[in-house]
């Protein structure tokens, strides 16, 4: 192998094993939240190939603290209209959930359900911290 076919292989493997990086991301936290809350908005102008991301930590039922919580949520695109649902995930209490590579907008996530419910104000849930990558 000449030496700048082999450079050009070295390059090749050092600039593949690069992460991705996030065009934005987010760390806060949720307090005494009932399923129907809303994030605050951010903006995706989809200039890279990051896929939209939400993961909740440490969750807790804030009415009965020992009580292992679960919450799903769905991301929301905030149009002129009604806002379009990019799809519910389930349980972002144990894994990071993932929306994919979404088209350039504001957008928000919801809280669906908690520990399965979706009704209203029955249980609350605090999180902290609360992740989001676009």
């Amino acid at each position: 192998m000449s030496s700048v076919v082999m450079a050009a292989a070295m390059a090749t493997v050092a600039f593949g094993a690069i992460p991705a990086h996030a065009e934005g991301s987010k760390t806060s936290y949720i307090s005494y939240w009932a399923t129907g809350a809303e994030s605050s908005r951010w903006h995706d102008g989809n200039n890279d190939a990051v896929s939209t991301s939400v993961r909740f930590n440490n969750c807790k039922a804030a009415s009965s603290p020992g009580t292992r919580t679960s919450a799903a949520v769905s991301v929301w695109k905030d149009v002129f209209g009604p806002d379009e649902n990019k799809g519910s995930k389930g349980d972002v209490c144990s894994a990071t959930q993932y929306w994919g590579r979404l088209a350039s907008g504001d957008y928000y996530f919801r809280l669906d359900k908690i520990n399965g419910t979706a009704g209203p104000g029955t249980f609350h849930i605090d999180a902290k911290p609360v992740t989001m990558t676009w």
